[in-house]
């Protein structure tokens, strides 16, 4: 199984494994987790932006073949959901979120096919997302202080506005990571703080809402 696609949104913290019970080898770091699956266990090894995992059976260690085949099967199903859910513990307690802006400009050329504009030439770290058919905003990359969401906090932060149906704002406003719009009207529109523990998958659905909105395709 290849699960070398978390590094387009995860980094590796070698500081973070080895306080959550990885051991550092010559070609990189290692760990052995136990399934919930009697007599089985994982191994990941994680070497440069390349992750390996093996399952074996106890006691004699060996190497459980369908686990990296084709093979399908209830069995092997079960074993493969396990060894994910492990790994969203390890990328959780063992890694970091890359550039979330990155991230998501990746995620809406891929989904919507965007090309982020930059109207303002002096202001580089601003970006507007604009749709297909109307070739209207549906999205607005910022880099401002803090302190302009109510966050007393120094230095700057990347922020997404997002247009969200009426209705809908109050339920995603914590103060947190979601607030009331800066820069544009707060009834239509949130900003969200794009920092390291930004909630990737809720923010690509809210960005997919953002564009049916503005398109005419939800309501």
């Amino acid at each position: 199984m290849n699960y070398n696609s978390v590094f387009d949104k995860y980094i590796f913290s070698p500081s973070k494994a080895e306080q959550n019970g990885f051991n550092k080898t010559a070609n990189g770091y290692t760990i052995k987790k136990p399934l919930s699956e009697n007599g089985f266990y994982a191994v990941f090894e994680i070497s440069g932006e390349n992750i390996e995992v093996n399952v074996y059976e106890e006691p004699e260690g060996e190497l459980y073949l369908p686990f990296n085949t084709s093979a399908d099967g209830g069995f092997v199903g079960q074993i493969r959901a396990n060894v994910e859910d492990i790994l969203d513990d390890i990328l959780s307690t063992s890694f970091e979120l890359a550039d979330v802006k990155a991230v998501l400009l990746e995620y809406v050329k891929e989904k919507h096919g965007t090309v982020p504009e930059a109207p303002w030439g002096y202001l580089k770290e601003y970006h507007t997302l604009n749709t297909a058919k109307k070739h209207k905003w549906y999205g607005l990359f910022m880099l401002i202080p803090y302190r302009y969401l109510g966050v007393e906090r120094e230095g700057k932060i990347n922020v997404l506005n997002l247009k969200v149906l009426p209705d809908d704002i109050p339920k995603l406003i914590d103060n947190i990571h979601y607030f009331p719009s800066y820069h544009m009207n707060k009834k239509y529109w949130i900003s969200i703080l794009l920092d390291r523990e930004a909630d990737i998958p809720h923010i690509e659905k809210l960005l997919d809402d953002s564009y049916a909105i503005v398109e005419g395709n939800k309501k």
